[in-house]
């Protein structure tokens, strides 16, 4: 598979054009956003009243899945999408234009109780684990070091980039088997923060820090290590060439202070 920096070089000539394009932007505008759950809480719900101030544009901000913030850029619903899966060759193809911006940790999350009575006493799984959880073939907590306790599996929606990039980069050829599924990434957070027991994955920005889901560590690494293994790559895409409120959009998240944001959140800026 293509190194994702290694991808960046064709795109540099277009970032080059968004930081420095002179195309003014009126205080009246509104732009219309497509952002997945993940990236909206993780990102942009957070940045979006900095952005609003500084540009004097409005944001019509729909979230939904990665794949259907793709669609709605394609029936002309949106001006821009904020993706956590990469546009489907067809649409680069035919012109749609694919920025990466930022790596975020695909984080894996419990609840802070195995049971009603004892906590959560896993603090590291490996990856074999990991996918031996999501596979059906370890069940229970107490296989683990931990208590005797079903393991509940939860996990965001197949249309979600989480998903997608979980099966890719951790189950390889086997199925991902759950006990729930959500339509949005971030409802995730919910069901695990209720079931004693649960496991889930979500974007390590979007994470409460009010310590209400407990983090785990992957193969001794925190996702806020740069070389924890499983990760997303959040991507600007356009229909063609960004126009002028996308481009501010973009100038935006690549500023001085779209970076600072995005290192503060644990995230990791792809282009400094």
């Amino acid at each position: 598979m293509m190194s994702i920096f290694s991808r960046l070089s064709s795109l540099r000539w277009i970032v080059l054009f968004c930081l420095f394009s002179s195309s003014i932007v009126q205080a009246q505008d509104v732009l219309r956003a497509s952002v997945s759950s993940q990236i909206s809480e993780a990102y942009g719900k957070r940045i979006l009243p900095m952005f609003e101030k500084k540009t004097g544009i409005t944001v019509q901000l729909y979230v939904g899945p990665s794949e259907t913030a793709i669609q709605r850029l394609v029936n002309n619903f949106s001006d821009i999408a904020i993706t956590a899966v990469s546009l489907p060759n067809e649409l680069k193809e035919s012109g749609f234009v694919e920025i990466p911006f930022c790596r975020d940790s695909l984080a894996v999350i419990t609840n802070t109780q195995c049971t009603l009575t004892q906590p959560c006493n896993i603090d590291n799984l490996t990856l074999t684990q990991l996918r031996d959880i999501f596979s059906g073939r370890i069940s229970n907590w107490k296989d683990l070091g931990g208590p005797d306790q079903r393991i509940i599996t939860i996990v965001p929606g197949p249309e979600t980039g989480e998903f997608k990039n979980f099966k890719q980069l951790v189950m390889r050829l086997k199925e991902i088997k759950y006990d729930f599924i959500t339509y949005q990434s971030t409802m995730v957070i919910e069901g695990v923060k209720s079931i004693p027991g649960a496991i889930s994955i979500i974007a390590q920005g979007a994470i409460p820090r009010d310590l209400s889901v407990k983090t785990i560590k992957i193969d001794g690494l925190a996702p806020t290590n740069k070389e924890y293994p499983i990760y997303l790559i959040f991507s600007f895409a356009t229909k063609g060439t960004p126009g002028p409120l996308a481009q501010a959009t973009i100038n935006f998240a690549l500023s001085e202070d779209g970076i600072q944001f995005m290192k503060e959140r644990g995230m990791f800026p792809i282009i400094e």
